[in-house]
């Protein structure tokens, strides 16, 4: 790394994967409660030398040799933390403006290596990451990576106070028959129910005592709702549907495990719920020879998606599982982190479900792939109707997967539109690829190089070769260093977002004056006050948007005046200021809101899809 890099992280500041300390006095005694907090979620960047001032950072002098060994030291002593992670290559000193800084790469721990903790006791020394730093873990939370850790998958545990009696037999016969259906030669098909039960590990039996019980998969596969939960009290199933993309509309459609109406085990869950997803695809049906065929890939990665879900799931975590329909998307929502590191199961090819013997299942009735396979035969199917690629995400406090599948297009006109009229006869001289990390930026106000990675067949070393192309054009503007660089759409375009109301993606929020059921009959005054808007919030935010540090009450004046003029989303802000959304809501919007110096547009709804926010003084005028 150089330091041309180490800068651009200084500048973007903390977050989630990045820890500044100015470590003068030596090295900082928190710098162990990073490094557990780092392993335990998703890795991340200690930099050694680095002081804040206010919202700024700044390098500082220090002994980086001395800070080296002492880590080093430390580290490697047992009394101190669980484990090394590291390798050598993970510390480096890198000089910038004459000060040396030391850099701390700390990759995400295996599970078999979590937690990584301090001292002796996991659960009272075990730290984790999110956006406002570094937090102790719970125990339920340090539970469930103790148990992670296991070889023997959590859902081959023998219950043996459990039988069939515990079972819906409809769903146990419902299963055979599916697996007579496809595999009529099979030799399970003779076998009496408890052999049958055994062979495909619903039931199973104690080696030390040779009890004889169901397994847990088997319990959750077949059990009665009330059997389920009286060893899972978590435990829930959800699948719900809305038909319109109205703000605040309810659910149209909507299955619960809970309901009485129904067993509430995983295989009926699964059948209710598939119907529904695929009810109304709107996928062009495809030919095989003279026939048609209507099962198409979209229905196959569905089916997968669904599987994945709860095979995957830990079913001793919180909140239950989650499937949602909406107009433009699919969403798939399951307790637990994801066992691999996300770039691993983004790539595909290796898989580790939590549960594989509910996995196997699935597979014996021709659903669900082999393992590793799943997310990748979702991106091909996404990739063919060439929409937006799917999303995986990880969520902690509680542990949380998350898939979104958008059926919007990949490259919405919207979006290619903008671009044209921004870039003008420049446009043309764009390739298809860098074409679509310029439209990925305006969807989603930035692109990193993960995030490509996922939208195309590209490899990583292409793609920033790409990045950089952008880059040196003045199309794209970095914040952050490797894995962690957010690639922004420069002023250029800053600028044409919102001085043309015709591609202003930031200016469609509440009190827009030209919005409304009347917009068609607006006049030539109101157009004009439109446009007078615009320039009196350029103006405001010139200052913000051309330099980089600027002192905490400067911006605090510079949004409070912003928004005294209209009321303006985060994501308006954002553009307004040039600053990335994360950290401008945890550093100001926040901490206005708390200090009442900022409104809620809407106060009952905090997440409302138009939330804005206003200047105290507009709240009070307007109401």
């Amino acid at each position: 790394m150089d330091a041309k890099d180490l800068l651009r992280i200084i500048d973007d500041g903390e977050n989630a994967e990045l820890e500044c300390k100015a470590a003068k006095g030596g090295l900082p005694k928190d710098v162990w409660e990073t490094y557990s907090a780092f392993a335990n979620t998703n890795g991340g960047i200690i930099l050694l030398g680095v002081e804040q001032k206010g919202q700024e950072f700044f390098p500082v002098d220090v002994d980086a040799k001395k800070l080296v060994k002492d880590f080093w030291d430390g580290i490697n002593n047992p009394q101190r933390i669980s484990k090394n992670i590291l390798v050598d290559r993970n510390v480096e000193i890198v000089e910038v403006d004459g000060k040396e800084i030391v850099k701390i790469y700390v990759p995400r721990a295996s599970r078999e290596d979590k937690p990584i903790y301090i001292g002796h006791n996991p659960f009272t020394g075990t730290y984790r990451r999110n956006y406002e730093g570094d937090y102790k873990c719970t125990k339920e939370e340090v539970q469930r990576m103790i148990a992670d850790q296991s070889p023997i998958p959590q859902d081959s545990k023998v219950l043996p106070n459990y039988g069939l009696n515990d079972l819906n037999m409809e769903s146990v016969r419902s299963y055979r028959n599916r697996f007579s259906s496809l595999k009529p030669d099979h030799p399970w098909n003779g076998l009496e129910l408890k052999e049958f039960l055994y062979k495909i590990g619903a039931l199973g039996r104690l080696r030390e005592t040779n009890e004889e019980g169901l397994t847990l998969a088997g319990l959750l596969m077949f059990g009665e709702e009330r059997s389920i939960t009286e060893y899972l009290p978590q435990y829930f199933l959800e699948y719900r549907e809305k038909s319109s993309d109205v703000p605040g509309e309810r659910w149209t459609d909507r299955i619960i495990s809970s309901d009485g109406t129904w067993s509430g085990n995983l295989y009926d869950f699964y059948f209710k719920v598939i119907r529904r997803l695929t009810d109304d695809l709107n996928i062009p049906f495809q030919m095989e020879g003279l026939f048609r065929k209507d099962d198409t890939r979209v229905h196959a990665a569905l089916r997968e998606a669904l599987v994945n879900t709860l095979a995957h799931a830990d079913y001793y975590g919180q909140r239950g599982i989650v499937i949602e329909k909406e107009k433009m998307l699919f969403r798939f929502s399951n307790p637990g982190v994801l066992r691999i590191p996300l770039q691993q199961a983004l790539k595909g090819g290796i898989s580790d479900p939590r549960n594989p013997t509910i996995f196997k299942m699935f597979m014996l009735i021709g659903l669900g792939e082999r393992a590793g396979s799943g997310i990748e035969n979702i991106h091909l199917a996404w990739k063919e109707q060439h929409w937006t690629a799917p999303e995986l995400i990880e969520e902690f406090q509680p542990d949380r997967t998350i898939l979104t599948l958008r059926t919007t297009s990949l490259l919405p006109q919207e979006s290619v539109d903008f671009l044209k009229a921004v870039l003008g006869k420049h446009y043309k001289f764009l390739t298809n690829d860098e074409v679509l990390i310029l439209v990925t930026a305006h969807q989603e106000n930035y692109v990193t190089n993960t995030r490509l990675q996922s939208l195309t067949d590209k490899k990583s070393d292409e793609i920033s070769k790409l990045l950089s192309g952008l880059v040196e054009k003045g199309y794209l503007e970095p914040n952050g260093q490797g894995r962690g660089t957010k690639y922004t759409l420069t002023e250029m375009f800053h600028q044409k977002s919102i001085g043309n109301s015709r591609y202003n993606r930031i200016s469609s929020g509440p009190n827009v004056n030209n919005s409304g059921p009347n917009a068609a009959n607006s006049g030539p005054n109101e157009n004009e006050q439109t446009k007078d808007h615009e320039k009196v919030l350029l103006d405001i935010s010139e200052l913000a948007r051309k330099k980089k540090r600027l002192n905490p009450s400067e911006m605090d004046e510079i949004i409070l005046n912003l928004c005294a003029i209209k009321p303006l989303t985060l994501k308006e802000l954002s553009q307004l200021l040039n600053r990335q959304m994360d950290p401008l809501r945890k550093k100001y919007i926040s901490r206005l809101l708390k200090e009442g110096k900022l409104e809620p547009l809407y106060p009952e709804q905090i997440n409302h899809p138009k939330q804005a926010y206003m200047t105290r003084s507009l709240f009070t005028n307007q109401h």
